[in-house]
């Protein structure tokens, strides 16, 4: 509890260049590190980055077990009963402590530990230095938005959204947007399949609103990421829930086919009837954060009922002989081209 008159908390709306506006109970305040906890986060992160490639080493020469199995489940006990530890870099979301300079300005002297997040490995990573991206901090909800058409929808993209999500113990919501575009029968079968698997599928389009007012009630009283590939509409659809956000738009690349990005980075914004929003920028190529080789086969929604029931206790379930997960593949059980998923990404191949 804060009792200094001078001091307030706040959540960290958008940042850039070490400069954050922080929503606090005196208005939106316009923030600096503290220089100490600036030099500390620096530390941290080299430190973190070197442990990270030591840790992920040992978890490539570890083979799944039974134990793994346990060993996990225990972990997600403790997150669900503790907070995580503070972060080492300032993200959208985070709730920070601060210190008034005037009535518009102050200095953020400590960053409060997270309740959840949602990450991806950094593009810019590498072998000798792994980075987290964090999309949003202290969210409750993901809404991962695709396109009907225009470009195209990249399931296996989809997948490894849904992945990350479920390692991260956060429900999310997909949005098929520009639903009133003609498309292949492929993403009929998609939506199908997802909604089986339990899912909750939304279609949408900005043109016939359909789908905003069920996206809208979703919404309320949440703190929700938006995200997705580029060009598939996300500041459209933002635009249509939230009229007065007037968030800026972009079109589709005619020469690529690929979406030009519109937003610069993540943002939170509130919305009229309860919650707040962050419309994250497109992102074309996603890699996930922390999720061991042997927990991934968990993220699988269909592949749990199987697990433990390979003839080997150390299965991949790559294509191992006596391999429940592709037994029940080659029974049409479990969908294909969703393994096929888990084999890139089990494997590494990120696209």
């Amino acid at each position: 509890m804060i009792n200094n008159p001078a001091q307030l908390t706040g959540m960290v709306l958008n940042g850039a260049h070490g400069i954050y506006d922080v929503h606090t109970d005196n208005g939106i305040m316009r923030c600096t590190l503290r220089g100490k906890l600036k030099k500390a986060f620096a530390q941290a992160n080299t430190a973190k980055a070197i442990g990270k490639v030591r840790q992920t080493q040992q978890q490539r020469a570890n083979k799944y077990s039974t134990s793994n199995e346990v060993e996990r489940t225990e972990r997600i006990e403790k997150h669900d009963s503790s907070e995580t530890p503070a972060p080492v870099r300032l993200s959208v979301g985070d709730y920070v402590v601060i210190r008034k300079l005037d009535e518009t300005t102050g200095l953020i002297e400590e960053i409060l530990p997270r309740k959840s997040e949602l990450s991806r490995l950094d593009a810019g990573s590498n072998a000798n230095k792994l980075v987290q991206q964090t999309l949003l901090a202290n969210l409750n909800q993901v809404v991962v938005v695709f396109a009907t058409a225009q470009p195209d929808p990249h399931f296996g993209l989809l997948d490894r959204y849904l992945t990350i999500c479920e390692s991260a113990q956060l429900m999310p919501v997909i949005c098929i947007n520009k639903a009133d575009l003609p498309h292949e029968d492929y993403v009929e079968e998609a939506i199908e399949l997802y909604s089986q698997l339990g899912y909750t599928v939304i279609r949408s389009s900005t043109h016939t609103e359909e789908g905003i007012a069920q996206l809208r009630e979703i919404l309320k009283d949440h703190t929700t990421l938006f995200t997705g590939p580029s060009g598939v509409g996300k500041s459209s659809l933002v635009n249509a829930i939230e009229p007065g956000m007037a968030l800026r738009t972009g079109l589709v690349s005619d020469v690529t086919g690929k979406g030009r990005h519109t937003t610069t980075g993540s943002q939170l914004y509130p919305l009229s009837k309860g919650g707040w929003l962050a419309d994250s920028a497109g992102i074309r190529a996603l890699a996930t954060w922390n999720i061991a080789p042997e927990e991934l086969a968990w993220c699988f929604r269909e592949f749990r009922p199987y697990l433990g029931e390979c003839f080997y206790s150390d299965c991949a379930h790559l294509d191992e002989e006596g391999c429940a997960i592709c037994q029940a593949v080659d029974d049409g059980l479990i969908n294909e081209r969703r393994h096929r998923s888990y084999v890139r990404m089990y494997t590494g191949v990120e696209r």
